[in-house]
């Protein structure tokens, strides 16, 4: 099992900071994080709905993040698979990365997730214009601070499967315009 440590005051700052709002959105890890993950490839947007700067908290309006900085991307293992045939995984190149422990056992619940658009690495993926995009149904987006680098991250999760995509990057944080970098 991956350790952890207590982030919960953190996760709260990075949620009021994000929603330019008072209210505590924070959670504790109800899943835990992956031992590995394979780096895949470069973010290129994350697109996501939000009700932020909303006076109705059921008023919600799309987003689209478009990475201004690289930010590489890590997925668990045989995570995508073919839109037609969900069965079939998709191959992806790339090493295989341990995460770097300790890692944040609370987090900020961010948005539901539209969908995130990559460029994957390895042969016949070097086309700028050659973008991959992942819809994960119940995908949720959420962010934590790693509690020893302090580098802001986001990632993809559901409630039922945990971590599914990790996104970082040098210049990458969540401040109340939003995600940045």
């Amino acid at each position: 099992m991956t350790r952890v440590v207590d982030t919960s005051e953190q996760a709260e700052k990075t949620f009021r900071t994000f929603m330019a709002k008072e209210h505590k959105r924070h959670v504790p890890m109800n899943f835990s994080w992956p031992k590995t993950m394979q780096e895949i490839g470069v973010g290129k947007a994350v697109m996501y709905r939000s009700n932020k700067w909303k006076s109705n908290p059921k008023e919600f309006e799309d987003y689209k993040h478009i990475a201004e900085s690289e930010q590489a991307v890590y997925v668990t293992p045989g995570f995508l698979r073919e839109w037609s045939n969900p069965r079939q995984k998709i191959e992806v190149h790339g090493p295989m990365v341990k995460l770097q422990e300790p890692m944040p056992s609370h987090f900020a619940v961010l948005a539901p997730l539209l969908g995130v658009q990559l460029r994957l690495s390895g042969p016949g993926s070097n086309d700028e214009s050659d973008l991959f995009e992942v819809v994960v149904k119940h995908g949720m987006l959420g962010a934590a601070v790693h509690p020893e680098t302090k580098e802001p991250f986001i990632f993809v999760y559901t409630t039922a499967g945990g971590v599914h995509m990790l996104l970082t990057g040098k210049e990458l944080d969540v401040e109340k315009d939003g995600i940045v970098g």
